[in-house]
């Protein structure tokens, strides 16, 4: 996408494919996963623990991350084909932005568990920590923001072998520039990889196996996103050690 995004510019055969796969998909899925549902709300307490019942309820688990798959291909050819026109800019509270964020990404983790101590129950998940002025504003598109902070989030939670995932979210200025970043204790990325990680499709060999769950297309997403705003994407990681994604936006 060009950077100062206009408005007539030709749409993507790719991302019109997407669109039109994604749409295609997600009607029936959305039938099967009700029907799922339906029947397993319906079962009796004796019936519960058969082949059928747990057969429906695996059905029904992959049903959802099929269909956040589906979500996430049809945000992606959503954005694709957003105009200048499309960007509603506004001042924006920062503090808003991460909390949102965060809320939204440890909704989606299915890598909490529940853990029982002196009668009472936890929730063990990513730890996430804010620092950010409560002033902070930047001038952007609220709903496109959130997206790419949500986006930058997952990928700090999935990319992540720890036992206690450590994910920070920081504003900062610098020059004209107002600064959104979001550091973690992840796996961090090869020093080869990080100029392809904003392609299409592209995901890091070392986990392109089927385990982490996902179309390769999330910061390519945070990419469209950016360029639409006229900002910027910085990258700094360790192999190993942690990775820091920054997002640089104009000052208004």
């Amino acid at each position: 996408m060009p950077q100062d995004l206009k408005s007539d510019r030709k749409v993507d055969p790719a991302s019109r494919v997407l669109s039109l796969v994604s749409h295609k998909l997600k009607t029936p899925l959305s039938i099967i996963n009700g029907y799922t549902e339906a029947i397993l709300s319906q079962l009796k307490p004796e019936e519960k623990d058969t082949f059928n019942a747990k057969a429906l309820s695996d059905i029904s688990k992959q049903g959802e991350k099929l269909a956040i798959l589906i979500d996430k291909l049809v945000r992606f050819s959503g954005v694709s084909d957003l105009s200048k026109e499309d960007v509603k800019k506004q001042d924006v509270n920062v503090k808003g932005l991460f909390s949102s964020a965060e809320a939204a990404c440890i909704l989606r983790d299915d890598s909490l568990s529940v853990m029982s101590s002196d009668a009472t129950i936890r929730r063990q998940g990513p730890a996430i920590d804010i620092k950010c002025p409560e002033t902070a504003t930047i001038f952007a598109d609220k709903a496109l923001v959130s997206i790419a902070l949500e986006e930058l989030l997952d990928n700090s939670i999935k990319f992540n072998n720890n036992t206690v995932k450590k994910i920070k979210l920081f504003y900062y200025e610098e020059g004209d520039k107002n600064i959104l970043a979001v550091a973690d204790n992840g796996v961090g990325i090869k020093e080869e990889d990080i100029s392809l990680i904003f392609e299409k499709f592209y995901q890091v060999d070392d986990f392109f196996t089927g385990q982490i769950e996902g179309w390769g297309l999330g910061l390519a997403l945070v990419k469209l996103i950016m360029n639409a705003h006229n900002g910027a994407i910085s990258v700094r990681s360790q192999y190993g050690i942690g990775t820091i994604i920054s997002l640089r936006f104009p000052k208004q």
